[in-house]
């Protein structure tokens, strides 16, 4: 296996792909066409979680995958659509190296956590609006994922996060949605023109979601009516809820974390994951 840092942007030094690439080998039959994917840590807009980059990328490479790790705008350069744009970008670069990176370009899947799955279902429900078509001036087909991953994903940032909250929790969530709308004192509307729910479509690729019933920071609201919008228009999606009120467990075991009651199940929803791929 091979790692590279790969710059999407002239002129941004912030903005990366990471590759976790295997090699080609002869001895293994398809290897030459992996299957591929971008991969879109959490952290509130703010930075990275890197339990949700590099840890979860390295899993997707043990499945077989080519994977890459996609640090997108954050803080002030994160006002949408920038982070879309990233991720678009990163799909665009992938098919226009597929045979070098040695990957499927029918089979790109997005994953993302938490504000990284913001990122992932952006692109999911907004790859065929105009304002990116004409953004990116390629092949549609280049700019839909195969399917998308999301994990106690963002996708209305109209819900009102379950309490009581730490003054750290609220601190980040209230700077989040002054990033993402590039406003300091953001409003109803400007939250309505990026909820997510409102650009489902037949046009959506299929989605594996998972989330806990409990999660402080994100609501599981989020998950359960993004499920019931593409149920609407017969999107085949898997969705998985567990019991318990923790926000960003990534794909940890719980051998994995050094936290007391972190659950062996909660790491579970990876490998059901990949089978559903």
């Amino acid at each position: 296996m091979y790692t590279e840092v790969i710059k999407l942007w002239k002129n941004r030094e912030d903005v990366t792909v990471t590759s976790y690439c295997m090699d080609k080998n002869n001895e293994i039959i398809g290897c030459d066409r992996r299957p591929a994917v971008i991969v879109s840590p959490g952290g509130g807009y703010a930075g990275f979680t890197e339990r949700e980059g590099e840890s979860a990328a390295l899993r997707f490479v043990a499945a077989g995958y080519q994977a890459f790790v996609l640090h997108y705008s954050v803080c002030e350069k994160a006002a949408f659509p920038n982070a879309l744009y990233d991720l678009a970008q990163t799909m665009c670069y992938l098919h226009q190296n597929a045979k070098k990176l040695c990957i499927d370009e029918n089979k790109i899947v997005v994953c993302g956590f938490s504000a990284g799955g913001n990122v992932s279902a952006s692109l999911g429900v907004m790859w065929n609006q105009e304002f990116v078509r004409e953004k990116f001036q390629v092949p549609a087909e280049w700019l839909k994922p195969a399917a998308m991953i999301l994990g106690y994903a963002v996708l209305n940032f109209g819900f009102t996060s379950r309490g009581p909250l730490s003054g750290e929790q609220e601190e980040m969530m209230q700077n989040c949605n002054r990033y993402i709308t590039g406003k300091e004192q953001p409003e109803k509307e400007d939250f309505d023109k990026i909820n997510l729910l409102r650009f489902v479509s037949e046009d959506t690729p299929p989605a594996f979601l998972f989330h806990l019933c409990a999660d402080p920071i994100v609501p599981v609201d989020n998950t359960l009516q993004f499920a019931s919008r593409l149920a609407a228009f017969d999107i085949p999606f898997a969705l998985e809820i567990g019991e318990d009120a923790w926000h960003g467990v990534s794909s940890l075991k719980a051998e994995d974390a050094n936290i007391g009651f972190f659950k062996s199940e909660y790491a579970g929803w990876f490998d059901r994951a990949i089978c559903w791929l």
